[in-house]
Formats: structure tokens, C-alpha cells, sequence
């Protein structure tokens, strides 16, 4: 497999004086896919595909403008005038 990437324009000369850069993008890459394959095996598919749902479904709400900051804030105001009552 070869893979090309693009380097940016202000890393190119700190990229380029690396010894053996091949290499180690080679290690990397065997790492990631072992911590990969491990992932893939701690969870169940259902669980993945739940994640992936929820990933979307987080990403749709982003996009629409929701406020995640502000519904925390909402849902931690209604928790302390809950509790307080207790």
C-alpha cells in the first residue's frame, strides 16, 4: 500500500530533517492499526453502531446550531434547584 500525504507548507523543513521518517511513520502506522484491531474487539458491533448514531446525531445538532454549553448549563440550574429542594 502506498499512502501520500500532504505535508504542510510550515512543517515541510522540520519533516524533512527527520532521520528515517519513513520508518518511523511505518511504526506508527502498525501501532494504530494493533490499537485498532483492539478497539474493534473490546466493543460490540451494536455498541459501535450506537456511537457511530450518537456521533452523527452530535455532529447534525453542531451543524443545526444547538448549544450544547447552554443546555449543560439549563440541565446543571435544574439539577442544584432539584437537589437544593432535597
Amino acid at each position: 500500500m502506498t499512502m501520500t500525504l500532504d505535508i504542510p507548507a510550515e512543517l515541510e523543513a522540520a519533516v524533512s530533517a527527520i532521520p528515517d521518517i519513513g520508518t518511523r511513520v511505518a511504526l506508527y502506522l502498525r501501532h494504530e492499526a494493533q490499537l485498532e484491531q483492539a478497539r474493534q474487539q473490546r466493543h460490540s458491533g451494536k455498541a459501535r453502531a450506537i456511537a457511530e448514531r450518537a456521533l452523527i446525531a452530535a455532529q447534525q445538532d453542531q451543524t443545526a446550531g444547538f448549544d450544547w454549553q447552554a443546555s449543560f448549563a439549563e440541565l446543571e440550574q435544574r439539577h442544584q434547584e432539584i437537589t437544593s429542594k432535597l
